[in-house]
């Protein structure tokens, strides 16, 4: 008897397909598992990818604010807080004229000629600067000038007033600045600022004088003679403020204020200007270097007394730089 024989639908290839297909009944194949889990893988994976690289893309965006404040090509540009201290040698040209309504008759102080008082001059100069945000910021000086003479065995005019005697005068001034700063322009590398301040001369002049005292040539007494001058004025400024990095260590700036016109009884016209030079340690010393010129016309209108003052200077200051 011969060997059964498989029907041959049995190793038929249609077949075969059917029977795998049922016993895999309930469940997908991979072809089909990935027919249908890619639509959907790909757009989760997509949208991971989406958020990786937005991630990326806002990190420097989010720090943009900070890094442009705080100025990545030096940091000394963008410190929020700045003090210094600083030495000024300064040459002064000053004078004083005060005239008397009722007669006419002056008396004329130049401070470094006729009266000797020193020319040259060591001071103290003291500032600081406060940026709250981008746009503002806030700025504060401070100087003094404290100079003596006193002249012996004299015979000189001051203006219509001539003493055979001796002479004194002391000079004991003082300067604040005030100022709002608004920042026009601003990248890595520099700025420029608008400013809006007062700057205050409190003047305190003392001229005394005794001997034989002569008016327009004529001896009129023999005895002392004393002219002072006490006054605080407040002034309003404008300016623009201006820095410029080079390196990570050196910067460099320019400062100009001008005012001219008339404040109650007080007419002035003022000039103020500065370069400065800053080397950087690091992020919060530095060391400043620079310029300071400084020249005011300062008239004021009493009842009784007309006085015309001009006060000027200028000259180098090296101080130290220090900021948060």
């Amino acid at each position: 008897m011969s060997p059964r024989r498989r029907p041959k639908y049995y190793s038929h290839a249609p077949y075969r397909n059917l029977q795998a297909r049922f016993a895999n009944r309930g469940r997908l194949t991979n072809p089909e598992q990935r027919a249908i889990k890619t639509p959907m893988a790909a757009k989760y994976g997509r949208l991971a990818q989406l958020a990786v690289l937005s991630a990326v893309l806002s990190a420097p965006m989010a720090y943009a604010h900070d890094d442009l404040f705080e100025d990545p090509t030096t940091k000394s540009l963008g410190r929020k807080l700045s003090v210094g201290i600083a030495a000024g040698l300064m040459r002064f040209d000053t004078n004083f004229k005060f005239t008397d309504r009722d007669t006419g008759r002056s008396v004329f102080l130049d401070s470094e000629g006729s009266m000797d008082l020193p020319e040259v001059k060591t001071i103290p100069l003291m500032y600081g600067y406060w940026r709250p945000s981008q746009k503002h910021g806030l700025g504060f000086g401070y100087f003094s000038v404290h100079r003596q003479s006193e002249l012996i065995a004299i015979d000189r005019n001051f203006g219509d007033l001539s003493v055979d005697g001796r002479a004194s005068l002391d000079d004991d001034t003082r300067f604040y600045t005030l100022a709002y700063n608004y920042t026009l322009f601003q990248d890595s590398r520099a700025f420029l600022f608008a400013s809006l301040g007062i700057t205050a001369i409190d003047l305190k002049y003392d001229f005394d004088a005794f001997g034989v005292l002569s008016i327009d040539g004529d001896p009129v007494a023999t005895g002392a003679f004393t002219e002072s001058l006490e006054q605080f004025a407040p002034i309003p400024l404008i300016g623009l403020d201006a820095w410029f990095a080079v390196t990570d260590k050196w910067s460099f700036g320019a400062r100009a204020s001008f005012v001219a016109g008339d404040v109650a009884d007080v007419r002035a016209l003022i000039l103020e200007s500065r370069i400065r030079a800053k080397y950087d340690f690091n992020k919060n010393v530095g060391l400043l270097i620079g310029l300071l010129y400084f020249d005011g016309d300062v008239t004021l209108n009493d009842t009784d007394t007309k006085t015309e003052i001009n006060y000027g200077f200028e000259g180098l200051f090296l101080g130290l730089d220090i900021g948060f």
